[in-house]
Parts: C-alpha cells; sequence; structure tokens
C-alpha cells in the first residue's frame, strides 16, 4: 500500500509540480498596508479611501479598454493587505500585496535597473538554485500582454496609482508559512519600476485568470478573513484544505462567470439583487447591478478597496435612506473623499445608533453591522457613510468585509461567507 500510494504521488508531480500543494493547504497571516506606520487612525483611513479611488480608477480604464478590443496590460494599484512568503532556494523572505483584482504574481528582482525602496533585501536570481527563465513563445506567456525578445516572455504592468513594473517571465520555488513549499511557480521577474509598493517587494495577484496564484496551485477553494480596520491584530489567508468556514450560520452564494473575452474574467462577480437598510427593503430595482452582456455593470468582490462602491442610481437611493434616518446636519466637506457625511453634535462621544444594513445577494443576504458602514471621526465631528456611487461597476470593499471569514469555492464557483472573530481563527 505505502509503495502505491508513493508511486501516486510520483506521478502526480511528474505531470504537475505544483499538484501536492493542493491537498495539505496552507495559511498565511494578513496584515495591513499601514499597520507597521505611525499613523493615526484617521489619517490611515483617509489613506486607504485615496487608494480605493485609485484602484477604481483603474478598474475602469482596465474595463474600457477590454471593451475597446484593446489587450489591457492595466492591472490594479496600491493593495490593502499584505502577506508574508519567501522565494528560491535558499529562501529569501518577501512581503508582497495580496491582490483578488489581478492575476500575475511578480516581486523586485536585482540587479534592477530602477527599482523601488522595499522592506527587505532584493531578490537576485543568480543566488538561487532553483530559479529559471520561461522560454518563449510558450503557453504561460498567453496570460498576459507579453512580447519575445531574446528568448524571453517580457511584460509591462501599467497600475492607475503611478506604478509600473516591467520585467520577464521565469519559474521559482515559492515558501508560505512555516514548511509549504511550491516548486515552478510562474512569476514575474521585475527589473524596472516606477510608483509604489505599499511598502512591499510586489504582488501576489489571487484573480482568476491564467497566471494568478489560485489557477497555478489548483486549490479546490481559498479564503481569507481580514481583522477591524483599527485593530493591530492579524487576519488570515487559507488555501486548500484549510479554507474551512467552520461552524455557524453560513451563507452562499454563487460567483457570476463574466464574458470571457474580457479582463474582467479575472474578477469575482457577485449578483447583488437589492440592499436593506434594518426592516426597509429599498426601492432599488434588482437588475441595478447585474453584469450585462457586453462586460458592463456587476459588482465584484475585492479584498484590496475599503470603499465600497455602488451603481450611481442604487447608491441614490440608499443615500436618500441613511440622510431621512440620520437627524444630523449634512456636512459640506470634502477632505475625506467620501460622498455622505454628517456633523456631530458639539461634545459627542459616541455615534449616532443606526441599524444593520444588508446586501441581498443571490441566495444569501449579507449583514453588515454599522461600524462596517459608518465611519465616526470625532477629531472633525464627523460621521461618514464608507460606501460612495459610481457609473458602471461596482465593488464591495475590505471595510464592509472586517470580521467576516469569505471563502470561495473554485470548484463550484460559489462564495460563502460568516461572521467571524477573525484574529483567533
Amino acid at each position: 500500500m505505502a509503495t502505491s500510494v508513493l508511486l501516486l504521488l510520483i506521478a502526480l508531480l511528474l505531470h504537475d509540480p505544483l499538484a501536492l500543494v493542493a491537498s495539505p493547504g496552507f495559511r498565511v497571516g494578513l496584515t495591513h498596508v499601514d499597520s507597521a506606520r505611525p499613523f493615526a487612525f484617521t489619517e490611515r483611513f483617509h489613506r486607504a479611501v485615496r487608494r480605493s479611488w485609485h484602484r477604481k480608477e483603474v478598474l475602469d480604464a482596465k474595463m474600457s479598454l477590454s471593451r475597446s478590443g484593446i489587450a489591457a496590460s492595466v492591472e490594479w494599484g496600491d493593495g490593502e493587505y499584505l502577506i508574508d512568503l519567501a522565494i528560491g532556494t535558499p529562501m529569501l523572505p518577501i512581503t508582497a500585496v495580496l491582490d483578488t483584482g489581478s492575476d500575475l504574481t511578480w516581486t523586485q528582482c536585482g540587479p534592477c535597473f530602477e527599482c523601488l525602496p522595499q522592506p527587505s533585501p532584493y531578490y537576485d536570481p543568480s543566488d538561487s538554485s532553483t530559479f529559471a527563465v520561461l522560454p518563449c513563445p510558450c503557453p504561460s506567456c498567453t496570460g498576459i500582454p507579453t512580447r519575445c525578445t531574446l528568448r524571453r516572455c517580457h511584460y509591462n504592468a501599467a497600475y492607475e496609482d503611478g506604478t509600473i513594473s516591467l520585467g520577464f517571465l521565469a519559474t521559482e520555488a515559492l515558501t508560505f508559512g512555516r514548511n509549504t513549499s511550491v516548486a515552478s511557480f510562474t512569476f514575474g521577474c521585475s527589473t524596472r519600476n516606477t510608483g509604489s509598493l505599499s511598502n512591499s517587494t510586489g504582488i501576489v495577484g489571487m484573480g482568476r485568470g491564467p497566471l494568478s496564484l489560485p489557477s497555478q496551485l489548483h486549490p479546490s477553494k481559498f479564503s481569507y478573513c481580514l481583522t477591524p480596520f483599527n485593530s493591530s491584530t492579524t487576519g488570515h489567508l487559507f488555501l486548500g484544505s484549510m479554507a474551512d468556514l467552520g461552524g455557524g450560520f453560513v451563507h452562499s452564494t454563487p460567483i457570476v462567470l463574466s464574458p470571457t473575452n474580457y479582463s474582467s474574467s479575472s474578477f469575482y462577480y457577485l449578483s447583488l439583487q437589492g440592499i436593506s437598510v434594518g426592516h426597509t427593503l429599498l426601492p432599488i430595482p434588482n437588475t441595478t447591478f447585474q453584469l450585462k452582456a457586453d462586460g458592463s455593470g456587476g459588482l465584484i468582490i475585492d479584498s484590496g478597496s475599503s470603499v465600497t462602491s455602488l451603481e450611481e442610481a442604487g447608491y441614490d437611493i440608499l443615500r436618500k435612506e441613511l440622510m431621512s434616518l440620520v437627524h444630523l446636519p449634512v456636512a459640506n466637506q470634502t477632505s475625506t473623499g467620501l460622498d455622505l457625511c454628517f456633523s456631530l453634535l458639539p461634545g459627542s462621544s459616541s455615534p449616532p445608533a443606526m441599524p444593520d444594513m444588508i446586501f441581498h445577494f443571490d441566495g444569501a443576504d449579507m449583514t453588515i453591522p454599522p461600524p462596517n458602514y459608518m465611519h465616526c471621526d470625532f477629531e472633525q465631528g464627523l460621521f461618514c457613510l464608507v460606501i460612495t456611487g459610481t457609473p458602471g461597476i461596482s465593488v464591495l470593499g475590505n471595510y464592509q468585509q472586517q470580521n467576516l471569514h469569505v471563502l470561495f469555492d473554485l470548484d463550484a464557483d460559489v462564495l460563502s461567507f460568516v461572521p467571524a472573530m477573525c484574529d483567533g481563527l
């Protein structure tokens, strides 16, 4: 029996060097990009809002390019959460942005022609015994816009916040957690970079495209759990068998497949059919957030955007309802980057009482408690809605996902979620 199992494992490894990682699974910690920086909570919140606007701008640009028939090399910009992993043999620890909105995993490589500052030494391929250049042409070169030069598969990833990564595709060993290693993982070796990397060394792409981490490792599922925004505790990413929501009442909704000929096929779309505030179901037509046949509209769930943005027709109805509930004057200000803020009464020490908000998805209700959709800033005397209006595509951001364990079943195309104390998982 032992010999048969060994032969089976060898056969699996020869067929697919990444197949073994899906069986045991692994977990890694998630830390907020500003958790180690000396920012007050208000400044940390404002920085997250600005990053969310950058991400929404690049999403709009990417969708516009793809619908016009142009190969979109535009990816996401700054992210919100970082994971620690290691690359190469011997292992070099690196810290990367976790990004469910893009596919390519890349890190800065030395010697660099132009590199951004990062918190750890630059990865030098010549120091690793497991590094290999990916020859061009090859099937992996079709996952993102690339060009063949000197038999290397060169890529150019442009981000709306000004970050640009130029490099070539290669394979290397990656290590997650304490002892989970992955051989021959295709990644981007970036030798010219400008812009911002959120105090990291690169990006780990968790999208649906062929070069993303889930697509290469073939786990049946992955999940994440994000700790509260103002907490210094650590959240978690789980892959494979360790992605388990455990007990509690689990809600599940289908992941909607987007048109395959668009770049939007990398995103995780959900069918949002309505919104309630307390016991009041808002009069929003259930087609407002629907993904259209041309790839426009729809709602994606994104770990890297803080602020949720909703299609304007639905947002305007939500905004009107909240204005009728909050008996405070609307603040005439723009410093927060948010659309709807109220002026707190002088001397206020607690936020106004608010009901839960409920997002009604196809087959599942997501209950969003008041602290996950309203931000109280006593320093500036403001009480703000952490949801904005936008034309076109809508985004479910991470501010609304605090202390929510979210699982992506990649085999069944189902997203499930359950409230959880994320720092205790």
